[in-house]
């Protein structure tokens, strides 16, 4: 799986920051998952995404209580690894997140956006939401230019 354009370089260490805090909590000792969201400071279903992540890598399991059977109500993780694994993981953790290269945008805002004329206000809570830049002249709506009459940059001689 290859990780998405949007990831930046900042997420990526961050994310590597909260596995290593993950592993180094569960060297010293097993983690309910309530304790696990908590340590990480994330709610449990963020959580979840790193102990899916630790589990599909082998580093951590749901430790079996003595008497055999696993709670739902109540999961308990453990090392799967023994510690020296464990800090190879760790140190392992520190090179597979290579910095990329920054490269330009391509986006058809991006394009816009170089284009002398065109200004962007975007209001602080509109951000999350996309933009589409269209590169057709500006043109007055059919029923308006029904009512009043075409535009000016519209009238041909």
């Amino acid at each position: 799986m290859t990780r998405a354009y949007h990831v930046t370089h900042g997420q990526t260490i961050q994310r590597m920051e909260r596995l290593r805090t993950l592993v180094t909590e569960l060297l010293t000792r097993d983690l309910p998952a309530d304790e696990l969201a908590d340590a990480l400071k994330l709610s449990p279903s963020g959580a979840r995404k790193y102990v899916a992540d630790l589990t599909a890598a082998g580093v951590i399991a749901l430790a079996i209580p003595v008497n055999g059977t696993v709670s739902v109500v109540r999961r308990v993780y453990t090392l799967a690894v023994t510690p020296e694994q464990a800090q190879d993981y760790l140190v392992g953790l520190a090179t597979t997140a290579p910095a990329r290269a920054a490269r330009e945008s391509k986006s058809a805002l991006s394009f816009a956006a170089r284009e002398a004329g065109r200004r962007f206000h975007i209001m602080q809570d509109d951000a999350p939401f996309s933009i589409r830049v269209s590169r057709a002249p500006v043109a007055r709506d059919w029923l308006v230019a029904a009512f009043f009459g075409a535009g000016q940059h519209e009238v041909h001689a």
